[in-house]
């Protein structure tokens, strides 16, 4: 079931996968010292560090799980079902089409302890589509917070934020929660006004918000709009090269 199709092109799925594999996913999560430093959100575990690749290499659960992600089947039913256009995975004819650039899946473990949080915004545009697979503790509930709220702006002033500019909830209508379960996942496009946020993790029970964040991205950094490393006269003539 799709919801907001005019900003979010929002699915939810509970129970996503089987029972069992769930519970050996979930049993294997990477231990803490494999993640970076707590920021204000969360603990990072990220595809491009060596960590990520020295877990996956070593947990045949997460290696398999990860692998079916990156499959060229299911980022093609990623592309077909959430309508993005004008981009293509792996090898491709369509890379010899001028409007059209090569994603990505890329990964990253979250670990939100007391107080992690995420302020509104819409996100990086180099991201496409954005799905987060929870991991979170069976007693997890609202006293637990982290949950997902998501926005449309009160004024017609803020729909257009394609460059994921913060902006304080009194602009915004929450028009969405999306509450922290176990095997529960949800996914969204990135648009110009993809406003979403994650409320203040609380510590109650001493109990941390454990995800899972999986996302269809441009491979090619540059591809990225609104990229202002890089003009659109370099951008052209990166493509044509």
């Amino acid at each position: 079931k799709i919801k907001f199709k005019d900003r979010f092109y929002f699915m939810k799925i509970e129970n996503l996968l089987d029972n069992n594999i769930y519970q050996d996913l979930r049993v294997n999560f990477p231990d803490e010292r494999y993640f970076n430093q707590h920021d204000e959100f969360a603990k990072t575990l990220h595809d491009e560090s060596e960590n990520f690749n020295e877990f996956i290499k070593n947990n045949q659960s997460w290696d398999k799980f990860i692998n079916t992600l990156k499959s060229k089947q299911f980022k093609n039913s990623l592309i077909n079902f959430f309508d993005i256009k004008n981009i293509y995975v792996d090898n491709s004819w369509k890379k010899f089409l001028p409007f059209f650039k090569k994603a990505k899946m890329s990964f990253c473990f979250n670990i939100s302890e007391k107080g992690g949080y995420s302020l509104p915004h819409t996100d990086s545009s180099r991201k496409l589509l954005s799905m987060v697979f929870f991991f979170v503790d069976d007693a997890w509930n609202e006293k637990n917070g982290g949950q997902v709220f998501l926005y449309k702006p009160i004024d017609p002033k803020y729909e257009r934020n394609w460059r994921n500019k913060r902006i304080d909830k009194e602009y915004l209508e929450k028009i969405e929660t999306v509450i922290p379960s176990p095997n529960k996942i949800y996914a969204f496009k990135k648009s110009k006004n993809s406003y979403h946020s994650v409320e203040p993790v609380t510590g109650y029970n001493q109990l941390k918000r454990k995800v899972l964040m999986i996302n269809l991205i441009y491979e090619n950094k540059n591809d990225s709009p609104y990229n202002e490393k890089i003009s659109i006269i370099k951008k052209i003539k990166n493509k044509i090269i």
